[in-house]
């Protein structure tokens, strides 16, 4: 399950925020395009053999369901890397 984006106005963590480490073995980046230019990262949690496509929809069905402004559902705009 992907957790959202951290924003932190004052550049700073807020306690409790922290996500839990991650492990190349289970724990994935996935980057979306906005329609507003910016992009949004979200952490994916799944087997280090899940495929691109499962990694994105995770993150774009997360992101839908957020107050954020629309992401680019094109698979060829996101960013999928392993988190180490």
């Amino acid at each position: 399950m992907p957790r959202p984006p951290h924003h932190h106005p004052d550049g700073q963590p807020h306690p409790g925020d922290d996500p839990p480490p991650c492990s190349s073995d289970h724990c994935w980046l996935v980057e979306l395009t906005g329609i507003d230019g910016l992009r949004y990262a979200y952490r994916v949690y799944a087997s280090r053999h899940a495929l691109p496509g499962d990694l994105f929809w995770s993150a774009l069905h997360h992101h839908d369901a957020g107050p954020l402004p629309r992401v680019l559902d094109l698979f060829d705009t996101a960013r999928i890397r392993p988190l180490t």
